[in-house]
């Protein structure tokens, strides 16, 4: 059962020049480092689709465990990061969020098998009244 989507953005220094992701598109040849979760991911599915459909080859130069770990290398002048927009979450100071209008969102879900037990209806309860808390 899906919950809630998270757009794609790409993290940039808040003293970058980049405006808009399109920008990094309109290069001849990607110069930035991209800074991304390992392949798997959603996240990056979703964004190698999107770049497919763009036409740009932009494959990932770091790869990293977590979101707060794209965060830091991209705090620390490493590049630009593959992250998600998470509702009411807050960037930090040194850091500015590019949108990536037309990516498919990454969507948090839950999945089970069978007839839901009431175990497993009261956790998806709680998970469907978690989100709208976060969503407002």
């Amino acid at each position: 059962q899906p919950l809630l989507e998270m757009p794609l953005v790409l993290l940039v220094p808040r003293e970058s020049k980049l405006k808009s992701a399109a920008e990094i598109w309109a290069e001849d040849r990607v110069e930035e480092t991209l800074i991304s979760l390992p392949g798997n991911e959603s996240i990056c599915k979703n964004f190698q689709a999107g770049l497919d459909r763009l036409k740009v080859d932009w494959f990932t130069g770091i790869e990293v465990s977590s979101i707060d770990l794209v965060e830091t290398y991209v705090a620390n002048g490493h590049g630009v990061g593959l992250s998600i927009a998470i509702p009411k979450g807050k960037l930090r100071p040194q850091l500015r969020a590019l949108p990536l209008d037309g990516f498919a969102p990454v969507t948090l879900g839950v999945l089970w098998q069978g007839k839901p037990t009431p175990i497993v209806q009261a956790f998806l309860t709680t998970m469907q009244q978690a989100v709208q808390a976060l969503v407002g």
